[in-house]
């Protein structure tokens, strides 16, 4: 492997956007389902677009106010955010896979998150797909 110093300026450039395009990902287990999920991290477009599908406004007295339905928007980040889904062996496409939904009559992935995960394990992959989403990261202060 080069060292810095040995770099070209374009390396330099492509090793920054493959760090870039390259998405973090971690497994995380559900003992209580026998579940294991491999969950991706999220672009911050994709973030603000689900958070702006959960967001509830109603205008009262002539003001808007807005909510964010976080029950949906932690299932909705879960179910975009699985890379793979994988149940006592069973490998699934995910979520939305069709023998999850067509079985549990649900319109989509969303759905199924909501339904088979307790309110708790929703807040805790929620929570660890925002991490993996660069979210509560520190950045150390630059030294002169």
């Amino acid at each position: 492997m080069s060292t810095i110093e040995n770099l070209s300026e374009e390396q330099i450039l492509d090793s920054l956007f493959e760090a870039a395009n390259k998405l973090p990902e971690e497994a995380v287990f559900i003992q209580r389902l026998d579940m294991k999920l491999v969950l991706r991290g999220l672009t911050s477009s994709k973030v603000d677009s689900i958070r702006e599908r959960c967001t509830i406004r109603k205008t009262v007295k002539g003001r808007t106010e807005e909510k964010v339905d976080t029950e949906v928007f932690n299932a909705l980040l879960i179910s975009e955010a699985t890379a793979q889904l994988e149940v006592k062996g069973l490998q699934l496409s995910g979520w939305g896979d069709s023998r999850i939904v067509s079985r549990m009559k649900l319109s989509g992935g969303e759905q199924a998150v909501r339904r088979m995960l307790l309110a708790g394990e929703l807040d805790a992959v929620g929570d660890k797909v925002l991490e993996l989403s660069g979210f509560g990261v520190a950045i150390d202060d630059l030294k002169n």
